[in-house]
């Protein structure tokens, strides 16, 4: 059977099913671990809470029994803590105080085991500490805060401070609660809440057993992320419901297959609790999760309680929040929280007791309902302005253009454009109407606040106006890249964050100056959209002349703005060197300015041309500082970090220093995922940059499980003939032909290039990449004429292309020269190679890695001919550029200390050979080696050292280890183990070699 879905999972979680269903579903349970961690998150997640009297059980049904965990002893260490009592247990955990010998202090410390988070021990422990990190950097006094996380046998701790405290539910139970104190303690909590979205930490699980109310009557909430960690990135099986969280209180998109839980998730419960601590019952008249569900999505709210004392007004704002879909409810935490406050009839007392006066009371009354019953009037238009940008004449039209491409991808295209303007543009609506609300109807800001947060909005608008009317005449390549460009229109929360929006430069007061401001930013709107687009050259046209108005006028601020997105059009179009000088000019113009987002994103992308296209690492890692700091000075801000992230990741990797870049990628993954969803295309790019570091770190099966899920999102998202498609379908082969699985590596080829041929047209470059990994899979299957046709096709299109001299074009043909000389045509093979040499040197400089790699190659080629003296220079000299550089990313230097020392021994010449192969058999701490080369290191190694008389015994030991090697690595090593053998055999001493294992 399939995979559970929602009906089946809501079925057997409240015992439901009739048996021969239920039959059917363990005997797939059985065999199914995806669908087995989904039903433990489940169960585990409805434990029952302490409940009020006549609460709907059936929400909470029991989990199964579980043996009794021992308990710890007094005096237990656990980690560097000293365990003194136990204080509790709960379904994530048994909680006891410690004692921490360092600081001296008394902490709580809370275990918890990686199985019954529904993980293995290994996932559970790096997501639990990747969530205890997150839970670490909210520092709020509303927060319970994280100080250290760690593992004990087969648990996970977590130390935090120690509260004496009684959670919510057992606060309300002690004594009766006036609905105002009540209210009070919610907005303490909410205000902590609020302070972890700002931190990019969503709760999952917020109930009342996760806030704790202490003796100082402080409340704080705890339990970040622990409900979700039962279902870390990229474990959901599609198609199946997401569990994690209390189902009385979560929001109806956290049992939903398509939606991703985020802040307003958190929300919707937060009004849950909120609604149940007001009114002694929770909001929803269910009795099963099934009748919760359409309890929620029909909108079917308890009426309040007869005699109930809570007002009218905080039961709608509270009623907003519990709205079904997640754009009906209010803006932010923020929002609700100012919702909460806004008290009419308190502000109309503090009025009445200046005023004193009867007739002022009934004039107040009429006013108040005046204000409420002009509510929308007084902020309506939102609607009205969007249908003039995205209404249904725009989005007819943007269809049409679309379909007109006749692109086989143009259909998904603008499903998925439309999917995502639909959200953006919901999302501005209620953003615009709420900063009204704020002013005109609650008084909460002022009006120069509002006319920041409007200014802001319309710029947001306009961006999307921009778009559309791109869409709207849309070619083949805007069609290819619009599902990015929709997804990259800038975040709308930046519109209410009051700091920012403060910081901006004030508007210029004279009309000319405001009108040049204002000519300025469309001009950049327009930009945007073009580089979006792909319009990069009509782009640039569009903003050189407006840079040079900019900084002639001494608009620093906006100069800012249109260099920076200049130098990102010059570096998108391939000038990297142009780009890095209009870079440095936007960043000056950025901290004249004081423009510290521009800086921030300047500096970010000055990190990625100067690490990874110029190679200039320590530049790299000062201009990263720079893009912190920037960061920091605007007070954090999570889209521009990750982008940091990346860049820092891609250095990182580039310099060999996978650990530390997957450690950035990681990071960068998650806040994406968390701003933008699981389905992002950008979290998705950088899930492939992620992949490719598992590769690196020769942990193959997670590079090919992060490659899969790209793919998968991908064709998800764009459709199965998109070009990007393809791309990731090249990734996923590229790990099967690291596999040797080269059947998987033909067919997964073969479609990447029928992709691109219907999509981009038979002489495009992706083209040529489909045919490089083609021509060389089935070569490798005995089919050597058909490869040199692919290979052969491959370098006319990059040719033609690119150009003679590109560094695609001599890469395309460096793997024919590869090819010419696995089939035995050495000197066509080393013709070609040696062509490449001047054009590489030349566009990549002198000691580039790949320009080692082709004399190199050269050197093999005339090995292979026997003509040792002529490869001993192409030798030295790659060895010379690869000693030379502070790393070896691409690992070659192994293998040319390798080949360098058979020559040299070819060439009768056993010390020099030792010395070079002694540095193959040491290696360098930043080159990795791969298992062939350690074994061949040290087969050389033992005939030089032999042959030299230089160290005999030594030399029969490195050739027991080699043998130990090649017989450990399956057949493609049984011709040098066998040579290997013959070599033993004709020492004038008796076989028998000490093994590897003896020394």
């Amino acid at each position: 059977m399939a995979c559970l879905d929602e009906s089946t999972f809501v079925e057997l979680l409240v015992g439901g099913l009739p048996p021969a269903r239920a039959a059917e579903v363990d005997a797939h349970l059985d065999t199914c671990a995806s669908c087995r961690r989904l039903v433990a998150d489940g169960l585990r997640a409805q434990t029952p809470d302490e409940g009020l009297p006549g609460e709907i059980t059936a929400l909470t049904p029991p989990r199964p029994a579980r043996a009794e965990e021992a308990l710890l002893e007094k005096g237990t260490a656990v980690g560097r803590y000293l365990v003194l009592e136990r204080l509790g247990a709960g379904g994530m955990g048994v909680v006891y105080s410690a004692y921490d010998p360092e600081l001296d202090r008394r902490v709580a410390l809370k275990l918890l085991r990686a199985g019954v988070l529904g993980l293995e021990a290994e996932e559970g422990r790096a997501h639990l500490l990747r969530e205890a990190q997150a839970m670490a950097r909210v520092s709020h006094p509303h927060v319970v805060p994280v100080y250290d996380v760690g593992t004990f046998g087969e648990h996970i701790f977590l130390a935090m401070e120690l509260v004496e405290a009684q959670t919510l539910r057992q606060w309300l139970k002690a004594a009766a609660r006036p609905w105002r104190q009540v209210l009070s303690l919610f907005l303490d909590a909410g205000r902590g809440l609020a302070a972890a979205h700002a931190a990019g930490v969503v709760h999952g699980d917020f109930k009342p057993e996760n806030l704790l109310v202490g003796r100082d009557g402080r409340v704080r909430v705890t339990d970040f992320g622990l409900a979700r960690s039962a279902n870390p990135p990229g474990a959901e099986t599609p198609g199946t419901p997401v569990a994690g969280g209390t189902p009385a209180y979560m929001a109806p998109e956290q049992l939903d297959p398509d939606a991703h839980p985020d802040a307003r998730s958190d929300q919707f419960a937060f009004c849950v609790a909120l609604y149940e601590a007001l009114h002694g019952e929770r909001p929803f008249p269910a009795s099963t999760v099934r009748e919760l569900l359409a309890d929620i999505r029909a909108g079917r709210v308890k009426p309040a309680p007869r005699g109930s004392p809570v007002p009218p007004w905080l039961r709608r704002v509270v009623v907003r929040g519990l709205s079904v879909s997640p754009m009906d409810r209010h803006g932010s935490m923020e929002a609700l929280l100012a919702a909460l406050q806004h008290d009419p009839a308190a502000r109309w007392t503090r009025r009445l007791q200046v005023a004193g006066s009867v007739a002022l009371l009934l004039a107040a009354v009429g006013i108040t309902h005046a204000v409420h019953s002009r509510r929308e009037q007084v902020c309506a238009g939102a609607e009205e302005s969007l249908a003039t940008v995205w209404g249904p004449a725009q989005q007819a039209s943007i269809e049409s253009a679309f379909l007109a491409t006749g692109k086989p991808f143009a259909a998904a295209a603008w499903k998925r454009v439309r999917r995502t303007l639909d959200v953006y543009t919901a999302e501005w609506v209620t953003t615009r109407t709420t900063a009204c609300e704020a002013t005109r109807v609650r008084r909460e800001q002022p009006e120069e606040v509002l006319a920041r947060r409007m200014h802001c909005l319309d710029g947001r608008l306009a961006e999307v106006a921009a778009l559309t009317q791109l869409f709207a005449r849309a070619d083949a390549g805007t069609v290819e890249l619009a599902a990015r460009a929709a997804e990259a229109l800038p975040p709308l929360q930046r519109c209410s964050d009051l700091s920012a929006l403060a910081a901006r430069e004030p508007e210029p007061v004279d009309a000319e100056a405001r009108a040049r401001t204002e000519a300025l930013r469309q001009t950049l709107v327009r930009a945007r959209a073009l580089k979006a687009a792909g319009k990069y050259t009509e782009a640039v046209a569009l903003l050189e002349p407006l840079a040079k108005t900019a900084k002639d006028t001494g608009d620093r601020y906006g100069a800012a703005d249109v260099l920076l997105l200049l130098g990102e059009l010059r570096e998108d179009a391939g000038d990297s060197r142009k780009a890095e000088t209009t870079l440095f000019e936007a960043v000056w113009a950025a901290e004249a300015g004081r423009n510290d987002v521009a800086a921030a994103r300047a500096w970010t992308e000055l990190v990625r041309i100067s690490g990874e296209v110029l190679e200039q690492h320590a530049l790299a890692w000062r201009w990263s500082e720079r893009a912190e700091a920037a960061i920091e000075r605007l007070g954090g801000d999570a889209v521009l970090s990750a982008h940091l992230q990346v860049r820092t990741g891609a250095l990182l990797f580039v310099q060999g220093r996978y650990k530390e870049a997957a450690e950035q990628q990681e990071a960068a993954l998650a806040r994406l995922e968390q701003t933008y969803g699981l389905d992002s295309l950008e979290a998705t790019d950088v899930r492939l940059g992620l992949g490719a570091t598992r590769l690196a770190q020769h942990r193959p099966e997670e590079g090919l499980k992060l490659f899969e899920q790209a793919l998968e999102t991908r064709r998800q998202s764009l459709g199965p003939d998109h070009p990007d498609v393809a791309r990731a379908q090249l990734d996923v082969a590229y790990v099967h032909w690291r596999q040797r699985n080269h059947a998987q590596v033909e067919e997964l080829s073969r479609k990447a290039l029928a992709v691109f041929e219907r999509a981009l047209g038979p002489g495009h470059p992706a083209v040529a990449s489909a045919l490089n990994m083609l021509a060389a899979v089935v070569e490798r299957l005995g089919r050597g004429e058909e490869a040199l046709r692919l290979q052969e096709r491959a370098l006319d299109i990059t040719i033609q292309a690119e150009g003679l001299e590109s560094a695609g074009t001599q890469i395309t043909m460096g793997n024919l020269a590869t090819l010419l000389a696995r089939m035995g045509r050495h000197e066509e093979a080393l013709s070609r190679y040696k062509s490449t040499i001047a054009p590489l040197e030349q566009r990549l400089g002198p000691q580039h890695p790949f320009l080692a790699l082709a004399i190199r190659a050269c050197g093999n080629i005339h090995t292979d001919l026997k003509r040792y003296k002529e490869a001993l220079p192409y030798l030295q000299r790659a060895r010379t550029i690869l000693e030379s550089r502070q790393d070896d990313p691409y690992g070659y230097l192994t293998g040319t200390w390798i080949d360098l020392g058979r020559v040299w021994m070819e060439l009768k010449q056993p010390r020099k050979a030792a010395e070079v192969l002694e540095r193959a058999v040491a290696g360098r701490p930043d080159s990795k080696q791969t298992p062939g080369e350690r074994a061949y290191s040290r087969f050389y190694l033992a005939q030089a050292l032999w042959d030299g008389n230089l160290d005999r015994p030594r030399a029969l030991q490195l050739a027991g280890e080699a043998r130990e090697m090649f017989a450990g690595m399956g057949e493609r090593y049984v011709k040098p183990l066998a040579q290997l053998d013959a070599w033993r055999a004709r020492l004038p001493l008796p076989a028998q070699v000490p093994a590897a294992s003896a020394r």
